[in-house]
């Protein structure tokens, strides 16, 4: 059996008995996270625009920054000295520096939860294991970001690549067609990396 856990626009999500829950959605591309742990190139955001994301994803020029670190003490982004950003995911690593942190979008494939669906799910969700199905092809996955609250369906580069989704946070994604499926309370392997679940 089924139970409706929210609507977010005209997408309705369900949570089922055995705790599976899912939508259909379509996808937009997320590169929170890339602070270029594996490649130096792959920086979500640059002070020159040129990251994988554009600046105003970011939250600039208006100054209301979203998803990059303000460590420097003076509301600007903290960087690495070189012009890059760094970004973050709702996911931490405990105990890791800053540049190795957060969950890399370039490299992992990991799902974004909206937050009224990740409130009234039940079970833990950031950190669990999911699973993400387009066009025949199916991945596993890690829920690794919160959204904005009007938002629903999001995957990290890494994941739009595997399901050959167009993966450009700037211009990429679908429309329609992508299933999401998660399961709260169960961590997620990736790459043979065990996530913690993570509470709010």
């Amino acid at each position: 059996m089924s139970t409706m856990i929210a609507k977010i626009g005209k997408i309705e999500v369900f949570q089922d008995d055995d705790g599976r829950v899912h939508w259909e959605s379509g996808a937009a591309i997320d590169a929170d996270g890339a602070n270029g742990q594996k490649n130096v190139k792959h920086f979500a955001y640059r002070r020159d625009d040129h990251g994988l994301d554009l600046l105003q994803n970011a939250g600039y020029p208006d100054g209301d920054w979203r998803g990059v670190l303000l460590d420097r003490g003076d509301g600007e982004p903290l960087d690495d000295g070189h012009g890059n950003l760094y970004s973050q995911t709702t996911y931490a690593w405990k105990g890791r520096p800053i540049a190795t942190r957060y969950v890399d979008a370039k490299t992992v494939p990991y799902v974004v939860v909206n937050p009224i669906v990740r409130h009234h799910a039940v079970g833990v969700v950031i950190g669990c294991h999911a699973q993400v199905s387009f066009q025949g092809k199916t991945i596993e996955a890690v829920v690794a970001d919160v959204s904005g609250a009007t938002r629903i369906g999001e995957l990290s580069i890494r994941a739009a690549e595997l399901l050959e989704i167009p993966s450009s946070p700037k211009n990429g994604g679908v429309s329609a067609g992508v299933r999401f499926a998660m399961w709260p309370g169960r961590a997620a392997v990736i790459d043979e990396e065990t996530y913690e679940l993570q509470r709010a």
